[in-house]
């Protein structure tokens, strides 16, 4: 006896035909900086209608150390410890038409929290930190140095090739991508690079100055071809689905910024605007000012409590969570949970990250402000009212709530101003047409 989930039958479905091919999208320029051209544009000319596998998509460039120091010409006193997600600090998609389709800014601190909080120890130290650099673990202070320039001027010192993959909901790899019917210029990426004293942790302050380039950058993707049956079939769909075109529905990011003043406690409210019709978590995340732009300070990789001893935060007039979440040096588990439920991890009992009870730089909560550490706090708006709204999908519509509130209570006084970065996890549909255009609604 077959068991019940056999299937079979007697009139097979034929495979639709195709053949796939490796495509290298290179940059437009040999080299760039942060100081001069520092946004990487790289176009995608894609074939006639084919289509862009981005699963197994990589960047890869060519990262080198220009630090000097201005009195020694030491090169160990301008060893640098980066991964080549700290060097991104923005990152557009644009159509064939030259519009924008997707921006994330502050691409570099979303991509470390995520790190933070998504990935395994063993996969950072025997993938991750192999392919993009950084550290073992989630110690920045573990990445291997650099070897800055040989002089006392800027000029070029070590090299590294770093490879990683682009966290954008348009090259995440959920579907291929039909960029081959589209009409006009080749769609691009453009990758803004991220200031050297953020992106950099250099290893000695004193008279040396942060500097680095990158070079041979591009993307290296599949480009599918199916056959013509394949593609008169597609052109029906797409024709017949009008102006709104076929859509696919990936995620993104939302990047807003406001700040906690110096020497404020107790409770705050601290406004901010963001309007997706469709928002599955916000996150906040506290970082000192002065450690932003600091070439001694691992301002992507470790961030601050900001003395937070509890946070809300306020939508339409009401509080989310309905009861504050309570933080301290004895009791963050509520935190700490509330933040794995962002990221749909809570349930998963065999899911690792790189936070850590107690240890420097990867411990996830400490009251004290000055301590390195993981903190972020978050706010679940999966299935928030999606089932009475249909233009959702899976969060909460904000497009008519205008301004809202995080509301910290700071337990001390700060010591100076923080920066408070929000951050907000998106279902992002794209759009492809008959008449050839791509856009997207967000």
């Amino acid at each position: 006896m077959n068991p019940e989930q056999v299937k079979f039958s007697s009139s097979a479905v034929e495979a639709t035909a195709a053949e796939s091919e490796l495509v290298i999208f290179r940059s437009e320029l040999t080299s760039y900086n942060p100081s001069s051209n520092k946004f990487i544009r790289i176009n995608l000319p894609v074939a006639d209608k084919s289509w862009i596998d981005w699963s197994d998509s990589v960047l890869s460039l060519k990262f080198t150390n220009r630090s000097f120091d201005g009195t020694s010409a030491s090169t160990s006193e301008s060893a640098v410890k980066t991964q080549l997600s700290n060097l991104i600090k923005s990152i557009t998609i644009l159509n064939s038409q030259g519009e924008q389709v997707e921006y994330i800014n502050n691409y570099n601190l979303i991509s470390n929290i995520i790190d933070d909080y998504t990935m395994g120890t063993n996969h950072k130290q025997g993938v991750e930190q192999i392919l993009a650099g950084g550290s073992a673990d989630g110690d920045p202070d573990g990445a291997s140095e650099v070897a800055g320039a040989n002089g006392t001027s800027e000029d070029n010192g070590a090299s590294l090739v770093l490879v990683d993959r682009l966290m954008t909901g348009f090259t995440s790899g959920q579907y291929l991508l039909p960029l081959g019917y589209l009409i006009g210029q080749a769609p691009a990426i453009l990758i803004e690079l991220e200031d050297a004293a953020t992106a950099l942790k250099i290893n000695t302050v004193a008279n040396t100055n942060a500097a680095y380039a990158v070079s041979e950058v591009q993307i290296r993707a599949k480009q599918i071809r199916f056959n013509s049956a394949f593609n008169a079939n597609f052109e029906a769909t797409m024709a017949s689905a009008g102006e709104v075109g076929v859509n696919y529905i990936t995620e993104s990011f939302l990047h807003n910024q406001a700040a906690l003043n110096s020497g404020v406690s107790g409770q705050q409210t601290v406004p901010f605007s963001v309007n997706p019709r469709s928002a599955k978590y916000i996150l906040a995340v506290m970082r000192l000012e002065a450690n932003v732009a600091n070439k001694d300070k691992f301002s992507l990789g470790c961030r601050s409590s900001a003395a937070i001893g509890e946070y809300s935060f306020e939508i339409s007039g009401k509080m989310y969570p309905t009861q504050p979440i309570q933080l301290s040096d004895a009791n963050y588990a509520q935190g700490y949970a509330n933040l794995l439920d962002c990221f749909g991890q809570i349930g998963n009992l065999n899911h690792n990250t790189l936070i850590t009870k107690g240890t420097a730089r990867t411990l996830f909560y400490s009251n004290t402000q000055g301590t390195d550490q993981k903190f972020v706090a978050g706010l679940v708006l999966e299935d928030f009212n999606s089932a009475t709204n249909p233009s959702t999908y899976s969060g909460a519509n904000l497009s008519t709530v205008g301004q809202m509130s995080f509301r910290p209570k700071i337990d001390t006084s700060l010591s100076g101003p923080y920066r408070v970065d929000f951050i907000t996890s998106i279902d992002m549909s794209l759009h492809f047409t008959m008449d050839g255009r791509m856009y997207s609604v967000r």
